[in-house]
């Protein structure tokens, strides 16, 4: 579906001070996939609810990436198995292979779809059409850039890296930062101890650390038709710390240029939290973790599948720079003993010691059924370091929660002090809605917005406040109803 829906039906009060945007980008194939391809690859599309004055309208679109048109004209699908070029029909085989599906960042007057397999697109935060590829143009000489960009609110950058930067299952790694106005500064190159996924990353203000998932590729493999990753239970999780900066002020025994590999045992470290600088050289930084292969897409070459009951749990790593490369680090402290994804912090306080971090969890004792992170995540938890507290959010049974995201009260609130939005599926139902929750009562929200259609799970998505927009969307009220286009042609919002 493609459409807008003016004013949604909304159940209490939303503060007239939550003024701007929230983005989020779903997998949603617009022709039937390969059969045998996964659920990382369908095609992009952004819902986006802009938020003024109490009301919430909704926009739905797809992002008009190469892929997606070449798709639509033929009516099939062309492209084969995820990142997997000799799957694909011949006729796409030079074509941008990428959905830009997986998250929308908003930086440097653009908003930014992405897709860790390419470069981004850019499109229209008000009309959410395409616009381009590459919008950073030849500066950028790397194949890849990630889907969890950095942004330091103190210097104002966005902190970037790309695996596979230099193609296929290359273990090149590129690493730089992107000013306000969206230029390039501080390129390096590294290379990856063998050619691994690396969805996440933290940064510090002299440091940024590449979380490394134990799959790999082999271009091999690929040639033999099959899946671009397989699970490796021989390969720990790893962590790549490289300095931000040539000016970086390094620990005793660090060379100009270096960069340093640390690793634990086999788990899976999905999203990560803050991070900040501790003294003597030691990084701290958090994440989710699953001790055991959460994407059974994914197997080992033999097939094995993982266990259908692994733990899960957020936890606290330790990384000590004065500690040569190839050092395993110690046992993660762990911070809340349940499942929990999707981790999220107030990013005003991003790259420093922070309080809060809001998380999906699965709450084990007001669940409805499942036992494990495989089986949903069906709350929020809001988690003060300072107090040791966990403030819980149940959404409901039946109920499944996505990604939180969180929007400061102003911007000098105190940490922590906002507001909540994120989406709730209700399976039963066949329906979605947002919530809306104040920091100072979690646990119910003040407002509910009910959505005319179910939609599909998000990837990720993020909230842009309207004064950083360089124009602001207005509400549009004529519409009462959807609007569908099979052109794809869209009422703009402003």
């Amino acid at each position: 579906m493609e459409g807008e829906v003016s004013d949604l039906v909304t159940f209490g009060d939303i503060p007239a001070a939550i003024d701007g945007t929230f983005y989020r980008v779903m997998c949603d194939p617009f022709v039937p996939p390969d059969p045998n391809n996964v659920p990382l690859d369908g095609d992009g599309n952004v819902s986006a609810f802009r938020i003024l004055n109490g009301h919430v309208d909704m926009k739905i679109k797809y992002i008009e990436t190469e892929r997606y048109k070449l798709e639509r004209s033929a009516n099939k699908a062309l492209f084969g198995l995820y990142r997997n070029p000799f799957t694909h029909h011949p006729c796409v085989r030079s074509a941008v292979d990428s959905t830009a599906n997986t998250n929308l960042v908003y930086w440097a007057n653009r908003l930014l779809a992405l897709k860790e397999s390419a470069l981004p697109y850019e499109i229209d935060p008000d009309t959410l059409e395409t616009l381009r590829y590459d919008p950073f143009g030849s500066q950028i000489k790397a194949k890849t850039f990630t889907a969890h960009p950095k942004i330091d609110p103190y210097t104002s950058e966005l902190v970037v890296f790309g695996y596979e930067a230099k193609g296929l299952a290359t273990k090149d790694i590129v690493i730089y930062s992107l000013d306000k106005d969206g230029k390039k500064h501080d390129e390096q190159w590294i290379e990856s101890p063998w050619c691994a996924f690396i969805h996440d990353c933290v940064i510090t203000p002299n440091w940024i650390v590449l979380v490394l998932w134990p799959f790999e590729a082999k271009l091999e493999r690929l040639k033999a038709g099959k899946h671009h990753w397989a699970w490796n239970y021989d390969l720990p999780a790893t962590f790549i710390a490289v300095p931000r900066r040539k000016s970086t002020q390094l620990p005793a025994g660090w060379k100009q240029g270096e960069y340093r590999v640390y690793s634990w045992k086999n788990c899976m470290t999905i999203h990560t939290g803050g991070a900040w600088e501790g003294k003597d050289g030691m990084v701290y930084f958090e994440s989710s973790r699953v001790h055991d292969n959460a994407f059974p897409f994914f197997p080992p070459e033999d097939g094995k599948m993982p266990a259908p009951d692994a733990k899960a749990d957020f936890v606290r790593w330790e990384i000590d720079l004065n500690q040569p490369s190839g050092s395993t680090v110690s046992d993660p402290q762990v911070i809340l003993d349940v499942p929990s994804e999707f981790p999220r912090i107030d990013e005003r306080f991003m790259t420093g010691d922070h309080e809060f971090v809001l998380l999906n969890v699965f709450i084990p004792d007001r669940s409805d059924g499942g036992k494990n992170i495989f089986h949903g995540l069906n709350g929020l938890a809001m988690h003060s370091h300072k107090s040791n507290q966990t403030r819980w959010f149940y959404a409901g049974d039946d109920s499944l929660v996505q990604e939180p995201i969180f929007i400061p009260r102003t911007s000098s609130a105190p940490e922590g002090d906002g507001w909540v939005i994120c989406m709730v599926e209700q399976r039963a139902a066949n329906g979605c809605h947002l919530v809306i929750i104040d920091t100072k009562e979690f646990e119910k929200p003040i407002a509910i917005v009910q959505l005319p259609l179910h939609v599909k799970a998000q990837v990720h998505g993020n909230w842009v406040d309207a004064s950083l927009l360089s124009r602001k969307a207005s509400l549009v009220r004529t519409i009462t109803k959807p609007v569908i286009s099979n052109q794809g042609a869209l009422m703009p919002l402003v």
